[in-house]
């Protein structure tokens, strides 16, 4: 089973992504489960293989211990680690895919316990932002060396997707290309800066609700397998 964590920032659109790319795998023959590790979330468009909210709430969390939403949920990932029955459930999960649907808050997988989380309930990682964060070549720039200190942080293969392709601002090029958000300009940047390390690192850009880029990042995790080591 290969296990995919999906992080970022609210409102990127991770668990409309986990589920309509879900389909989109189903489709390619796979058995895939969504894991639901958000216990503040009050609605989700799939039924979760595992969810987090029947051990914990998010709400009752905040009051007992008197802290805001962002020290919840490090206090709810730091007690889910040691929580052996809920870990044993969510490594039972019998999947060829399973979908790690996490909070809004990209802090808290940079920080100890939800990279130790990370770290130990997910082979890959797809960083998710939408297309707000992309809006000039320093954006590019930026959405890289946020993978780069993932990959760092979490020791596990990372790729980068771009939501909400369909509201990209497309330009044109000078020799008459499509450009998306001005990627083609920084692509070459990216490439010297990365060369060091030996990769060639992509932004993948897809649409959950217009279901389009799935091909390519199925590709991408399929690709990414190999740092994941043998997944069967």
């Amino acid at each position: 089973m290969l296990r995919v964590a999906f992080i970022g920032g609210g409102g990127v659109g991770k668990s409309t992504l986990a589920y309509a790319f879900s389909s989109y795998c189903r489709k390619q023959g796979l058995r895939v489960g969504i894991a639901n590790l958000d216990p503040g979330c009050k609605h989700i468009k799939y039924k979760p293989a595992f969810d987090v909210r029947r051990y914990y709430s998010l709400d009752k969390t905040m009051r007992s211990a008197e802290l805001g939403p962002n020290g919840a949920l490090k206090r709810i990932h730091a007690a889910l680690l040691t929580n052996k029955k809920a870990m044993k459930e969510l490594d039972a999960v019998d999947a060829d895919f399973l979908f790690i649907d996490t909070a809004g808050s990209l802090e808290l997988f940079l920080t100890e316990g939800g990279a130790s989380f990370i770290e130990q309930a997910a082979d890959l990682v797809l960083f998710v932002c939408d297309n707000e964060a992309v809006q000039s070549e320093g954006d590019f720039v930026v959405l890289k060396a946020i993978n780069a200190i993932q990959r760092l942080k979490y020791c596990l293969p990372t790729l980068t997707v771009i939501n909400k392709g369909d509201l990209l601002k497309r330009k044109k090029a000078k020799d008459g290309q499509t450009l998306l958000g001005g990627m083609g300009a920084v692509n070459a940047h990216l490439h010297a800066l990365l060369g060091e390390i030996g990769k060639r690192e992509r932004l993948l850009v897809v649409s959950a609700v217009e279901r389009r880029g799935f091909r390519e990042l199925f590709d991408a995790i399929n690709e990414s397998k190999c740092e994941c080591g043998d997944m069967e």
